[in-house]
C-alpha cells in the first residue's frame, strides 16, 4: 500500500525559559492510504503533542524540536504556513479532545458548517446547504438541526456534528484526539462504529487517539502504544491482541475485563510515568517493569525493531541484550 503520511524522528514538547518538556521523543511511523491507526497510552505519554504536531498545530509554548514529517509526499516541515492553512481541512483535518466544546455556543450549527467550507472553496448559497444536509445525513443527524444552537443538541449529536465538519472537504486524513471521552460507553461504541464505516465508504485514513485500548482493538488495523513520547510497539490489531510483547502493552491488555470466560482479578501497573521533563537514562518503563533486565534496561533505551512480520517493539527482552 501506498503510505499517506511518514513521520521519522519526531521530537516535539514544550520549551518554558528554564526548561524543556519533551513530549513526542523520536517517534516513526508510516500511515497508508484509507489506514485506520490506533494510538493508545496512558494520559500525559505525549499522544495530543503528536496529533498536534504532525499536521503542524503545536502552539506557543508548543514547538516541534527535530524530526520530519511528510504528507503524501509534502514536506510540511518545509512549507509556510499559508500553504499549511490552506491544507488543514481540505487534506487533513482533526477533531479535537473535548470536541463538544468546540462549536460556537452563540452561532447555529448551519453557519459553523459554512464556515468550515467557505474559507476553502467557493460556493452558492444552495451549494452550502446542500453539502451541509449531507454532511449532518452522513453522520445520522437530521438536516433540521442545522438552525439549531449547539445547546440544544444531545452531546453525542455535538460530536457526530463536530466529525461532520472534520469530513466537510472530503480530506485525506482525519485526526481524532479522544473524541468520545466525554461520552458514556454505548454512544462511544456507536459513534466509533460509525466512524468506521464512514472511512470505508469515503477512503480517508484516521489516526484515533484514546487512552482506552478496548475501544480500538476491534476496529483499527493497527495498533501503537505510546509511552513516555515513545512508540514502545506497534502491529497490527489482531496480533498485536493475540501477542503483546512489550511488558507496558501487556499490562494495558489486561486492565479491562474480558467479556467472555471466568471473573478473574484484575492488576494494575505499579509507579507512575517519568518526568518527560528530565534526561530518561535507560529504557522510560525500566522503573515500574517486572521484567527489567538489571544493568540493561537502566543503561540503555531500546529501539523499536520488528521482531516478527509488521510486528515492532521497543524491548531489550527481544533486542539478545
Amino acid at each position: 500500500m501506498d503510505a499517506l503520511l511518514k513521520v521519522k524522528d519526531l521530537n516535539a514538547g514544550y520549551e518554558f525559559t528554564n526548561f524543556k518538556t519533551w513530549a513526542v521523543r523520536n517517534v516513526s511511523f508510516e500511515l497508508n492510504k484509507g489506514e485506520f491507526l490506533g494510538i493508545a497510552g496512558e494520559s500525559g505519554c505525549g499522544k495530543s503533542t503528536l496529533a498536534f504536531g504532525v499536521i503542524r498545530l503545536l502552539m506557543p509554548p508548543g514547538k516541534i524540536f527535530s524530526g520530519s514529517i511528510e504528507f503524501n509526499d509534502i514536506d510540511l516541515m518545509k512549507i509556510d504556513d499559508e500553504s499549511l492553512r490552506k491544507m488543514r481541512w481540505k487534506e487533513f483535518s482533526m477533531v479535537f479532545q473535548a470536541s463538544m466544546n468546540v462549536l460556537n455556543p452563540v452561532l447555529k450549527v448551519r453557519t459553523q458548517i459554512y464556515n468550515s467550507i467557505k474559507y476553502h472553496v467557493n460556493m452558492t448559497e444552495s451549494e452550502l446547504e446542500k453539502r451541509a444536509k449531507e454532511l449532518l445525513n452522513l453522520v445520522n443527524v437530521s438536516s433540521k438541526y442545522l438552525d439549531a444552537y449547539p445547546h440544544q443538541l444531545s452531546g453525542g449529536m455535538k460530536q457526530r456534528v463536530v466529525i461532520a465538519m472534520a469530513l466537510a472537504l472530503n480530506p485525506k486524513l482525519v485526526i481524532m484526539d479522544e473524541p468520545t471521552t466525554a461520552l458514556d460507553v454505548v454512544v462511544q461504541r456507536r459513534i466509533l462504529q460509525e466512524i468506521d464505516e464512514l472511512r470505508r465508504q469515503l477512503g480517508f485514513a484516521i489516526i484515533f487517539i484514546t487512552h482506552d485500548l478496548s475501544l480500538l482493538v476491534e476496529i483499527s488495523d493497527s495498533l501503537a502504544i505510546m509511552y513516555a513520547g515513545q512508540i514502545i510497539e506497534k502491529a497490527p490489531s489482531e496480533k498485536l491482541y493475540a501477542k503483546p510483547l512489550h511488558p507496558y502493552t501487556y499490562g494495558l491488555m489486561h486492565s479491562f475485563p474480558p467479556l467472555v470466560g471466568k471473573r478473574q482479578k484484575l492488576h494494575g501497573i505499579a509507579g507512575r510515568p517519568p518526568d518527560l521533563s528530565s534526561d530518561i537514562k535507560g529504557c522510560p518503563f525500566y522503573p515500574r517493569c517486572e521484567k527489567r533486565i538489571n544493568g540493561v534496561c537502566d543503561i540503555e533505551n531500546p529501539k523499536l525493531v520488528e521482531i516478527e512480520s509488521e510486528h515492532f517493539v521497543a524491548c531489550h527482552l527481544y533486542d539478545g541484550k
